[in-house]
């Protein structure tokens, strides 16, 4: 079944779309639950900033937006970011200074959405790759971790042409994979291949 991106649902909403509502409730509730805990450590006030936050996405989801694969993940943090500071600046004036806070929460946003990425992004190309041929699956995971192509071909008593031919339909299935199923990882995934991040599947192969 193809996943329905943020963008769709968001669009169900606004047509008030209970169903929709609870998948994008479903998909997010436990990482803002820890991003929003982690920077009040109360339980009180994280609960009812929450609630106010699901209310106002089912009354107008329009002041969310999506990034260009359909996913409102990194929006919806910010915008609990500033809910949070909102709450600080309430309670906390004379405890904390904003700057201070606002270094803090930028941290455990950075923090918290990696974590999230690398783990799911690990999980989905398993998941793409587990039905396909021994060969395939291990060209994938040996030359995404900086196996050379003579090395891979060594290990796996391959030719060269071998390696650059399953690499390349690797990539193929995983790209066509995200794009039917996730495509909010898409950049992800294209950050990972040109090294600007290097998640836990640079060494989790096996």
């Amino acid at each position: 079944m193809i996943k329905k991106t943020d963008y769709f649902l968001l669009g169900l909403i606004s047509e008030k779309d209970r169903k929709a509502f609870a998948l994008l409730y479903d998909r997010y509730i436990k990482l803002i639950y820890k991003f929003v805990y982690q920077a009040l450590n109360d339980q009180e006030r994280t609960d009812d900033l929450i609630q106010e936050f699901w209310i106002k996405v089912w009354e107008d989801p329009s002041f969310l937006k999506c990034n260009e694969q359909g996913s409102v993940q990194s929006y919806m943090l910010r915008n609990l970011r500033f809910r949070v500071l909102d709450v600080y600046r309430e309670t906390l004036k004379n405890m904390i200074s904003i700057d201070q806070l606002e270094e803090t929460m930028e941290f455990n946003y950075q923090d918290i959405t990696a974590g999230l990425d690398e783990r799911e992004l690990l999980l989905v190309i398993r998941e793409a790759l587990d039905k396909q041929p021994y060969v395939v699956r291990k060209t994938f995971w040996l030359r995404i971790n900086d196996w050379s192509v003579e090395e891979t071909a060594k290990v796996l008593s391959v030719s060269k042409k071998t390696v650059y031919n399953k690499y390349s339909e690797s990539l193929s299935i995983v790209r066509s994979h995200l794009k039917n199923n996730h495509p909010e990882l898409i950049e992800d995934f294209n950050s990972t291949l040109n090294g600007k991040k290097i998640f836990s599947l640079r060494t989790l192969f096996f």
